[in-house]
C-alpha cells in the first residue's frame, strides 16, 4: 500500500511495479520453472563445482544460486540452494535418480557432501509435498487385452513422440486432419514446467480415420521401429470413459475405484498418499479441494509426500492396471469359449 499525493504519481508507480514483477517473472520462468532443486552442498561450492556435479548428464544449461530458512527448522540460519536446467532436459530423470540423497564431489576440488536433487514442482508445498498426476494412457500396460478388437465407440488415439521442435500446435492439428475430421487434440503438459511433453490425444470424429492414423503410425514391422517415431494406440482413456459399452465390456474405472471407494483408499494407503482423485472432464468431481483438471481425458491425481512416494504410486498404478487387464482378457476369453459352444451346440441341433 503506497500514499500517492496526484493520480499521476500512483500511475508512476503502478508502473515501475509492473516493470519489477515482469522482471521476477522472466528471472522466474527463465531459472526456475521447469528447473532441479540441489540442496545440502556447503558453502565452498561455486557454480564450478556444480558443473562438475552435472557434467555426467550432459552439462548445465543455466544456475542459479540462492537462500532458504528450511521450512519448520527451529535453526533461522539461510541454507543455499541452487534451481539448475541442464542442456539435455531428457536426462533430468536420470540425475534425479543418481543424486538425490548421494554423497557427490571429488575431495579435492568440490568438497564431499550428500545433496538431495529433485524436481522443482508448479504444485508442491514447502513440507516436501507434491501433486503427481498420470493419464491412464502414460502408465506401463504390458498386459492390455489385445485380442479386443477395436470398434465404431474407438475414435481417440493417444500418440507419443511428437515433433514439437519442428510443428507448432496449429500445424500438429493440421497433420492429423489429413487422416480426418479432429474434434480435439489434447497436448499432454509437464507437472514441473507447464510445457508440453511430446504426448497427446488426438479424437477424431469417425472411428474410420482414427484407424486409418493408427495404421499410418505403426510400422510394418518391428525392425523398422525407431524409438523417437510418432506412435500412435488407441486410448485406454476413451475405453475407461466408456464404461461397459467399450469394445471390451468391462467398466475399468468401477474396477479401480471400488465400488464404495474402497479401491482408491487401499492405494491412496499402499502408496501412503495424503489424497488421490479420478479426474476427467466427464466424471463428477465431488471433493471441492482437488486440483484443477489436466484434460479432458482421465487421469489419475494425488497429493504425495515427496518424489519417492510418486514414483512408488506410478508403480502401484500400473500394477493395478496390470491386474485389471487380466481380469477382462479372462472375461473376453470366457465370452469366446461360451460364443463357441453356443455355435457348436447349434451346429449339432441343425444336424440332427
Amino acid at each position: 500500500v503506497m500514499r500517492c499525493e496526484t493520480a499521476a504519481q500512483a500511475d508512476q508507480c503502478r508502473a515501475l511495479l509492473s516493470a519489477e514483477l515482469a522482471k521476477v517473472y522472466e528471472a522466474y520462468s527463465r531459472e526456475v520453472r521447469g528447473s532441479l532443486v540441489l540442496r545440502g552442498f556447503p558453502a565452498s561450492w561455486s557454480e564450478k563445482g556444480l558443473k562438475f556435479v552435472f557434467a555426467p548428464f550432459g552439462g548445465l544449461a543455466s544456475v542459479a544460486l540462492e537462500e532458504e530458512i528450511p521450512a519448520e527448522s527451529a535453526d533461522p540460519t539461510p541454507v543455499r540452494l541452487a534451481y539448475v536446467k541442464l542442456r539435455n532436459e531428457s536426462a533430468m530423470e536420470k540425475a534425479v535418480s543418481n543424486l538425490h540423497q548421494t554423497k557427490v564431489g571429488d575431495g579435492d576440488l568440490v568438497e564431499d557432501c550428500v545433496v538431495s536433487c529433485q524436481h522443482w514442482h508448479l504444485r508442491g508445498w514447502s513440507d516436501g509435498g507434491l501433486h503427481v498426476a498420470f493419464f491412464v494412457d502414460q502408465l506401463a500396460m504390458t498386459r492390455r487385452p489385445l485380442e479386443a478388437e477395436p470398434g465404431p465407440e474407438d475414435r481417440e488415439i493417444f500418440v507419443q513422440n511428437l515433433p514439437l521442435q519442428y510443428m507448432n500446435r496449429q500445424q500438429l492439428q493440421e497433420y492429423f486432419e489429413g487422416f480426418g475430421e479432429v474434434e480435439d487434440l489434447h497436448l499432454v503438459t509437464s507437472l514441473y514446467s507447464d510445457e508440453p511433453t511430446g504426448e497427446g490425444y488426438v479424437r477424431f470424429r469417425s472411428h474410420r480415420d482414427a484407424q486409418r492414423c493408427i495404421e499410418a503410425l505403426t510400422p510394418s514391422s518391428p525392425e523398422e521401429a525407431d524409438p523417437m517415431d510418432l506412435t500412435g494406440a488407441w486410448s485406454e482413456s476413451e475405453r475407461a470413459l466408456q464404461r461397459k459399452e467399450n469394445c471390451y465390456r468391462f467398466n475399468l474405472i468401477a474396477e479401480l475405484v471400488g465400488a464404495d471407494g474402497s479401491g482408491l483408499q487401499r492405494l491412496k494407503t499402499d502408496a501412503k498418499l495424503q489424497s488421490i482423485w479420478v479426474m476427467a472432464e466427464s466424471l463428477q468431481q465431488k471433493d471441492k479441494t482437488a486440483p484443477p483438471l489436466r484434460g479432458r481425458q482421465m487421469h489419475i491425481v494425488a497429493r504425495a509426500p515427496d518424489e519417492a512416494h510418486a514414483k512408488a504410486f506410478k508403480e502401484l498404478l500400473e500394477r493395478t492396471l496390470e491386474d485389471i487387464h487380466a481380469k477382462i482378457a479372462d472375461r473376453i476369453e470366457k465370452r469366446r469359449r461360451k460364443a463357441e459352444a453356443a455355435a457348436a451346440a447349434e451346429k449339432a441341433e441343425s444336424a440332427n
